[in-house]
Parts: C-alpha cells; sequence; structure tokens
C-alpha cells in the first residue's frame, strides 16, 4: 500500500531463507512505482561501498510503501524500513 492505494498484493507459498516466497499480483497503483522496483531487482554484481544499492533502494524508501496484512490484526510493516521487499514480474521475496 501507499497511503490507500493497494500497489499489489502477496501471497506467500514458501521460504528460501532468510526470505519468503511469494506471488504478486500488480493491484491499481502498481504502474506508478514499477520502474522503481525493476531497478531494483536489476541491480547485481559486486557493490563493494553499497552506493549502487542505495541508490536504487532510496527511491523506494521515499515512497513510504506499507504492508498492510489482510487479517488486520497486526500493524502494517513499513517497506525499506522493517522489511526488504524485492519484487521481480510475478515473483517476491520478503525478508523481515
Amino acid at each position: 500500500m501507499q497511503g490507500d492505494v493497494l500497489i499489489g498484493e502477496l501471497s506467500e507459498y514458501g521460504c528460501d531463507q532468510p526470505y519468503f516466497l511469494a506471488r504478486f499480483a500488480p493491484g491499481p497503483g502498481w504502474e506508478s512505482v514499477k520502474a522503481l522496483f525493476e531497478a531494483w531487482a536489476a541491480l547485481s554484481g559486486p557493490d563493494p561501498d553499497g552506493s549502487r544499492t542505495v541508490a536504487a533502494i532510496k527511491p523506494l524508501q521515499d515512497l513510504e510503501l506499507q504492508l498492510a496484512p489482510v487479517d488486520r490484526e497486526r500493524p502494517p510493516l513499513q517497506v525499506f524500513k522493517n522489511c526488504t521487499l524485492h519484487i521481480n514480474s510475478s515473483e517476491a521475496r520478503l525478508r523481515y
């Protein structure tokens, strides 16, 4: 979620420690953030000082995205503060 806008939905299907694996289904707000997640997914190779990673994550942090649990019994998680989220096409990896 970005505010009241649904970016997409995650459906967990497995675990590959330290990540939870999920299917990603885009929501109405996906197109506005898609390029940022694609840039994050495309990051590969050595990044000794972390500058490339920071350059990819910072714009995503600025979106203030939240993972809102469907059951609403738990509080939402701030993406890139309380957890890390990778979305690559219809696959997602989440780390708390």
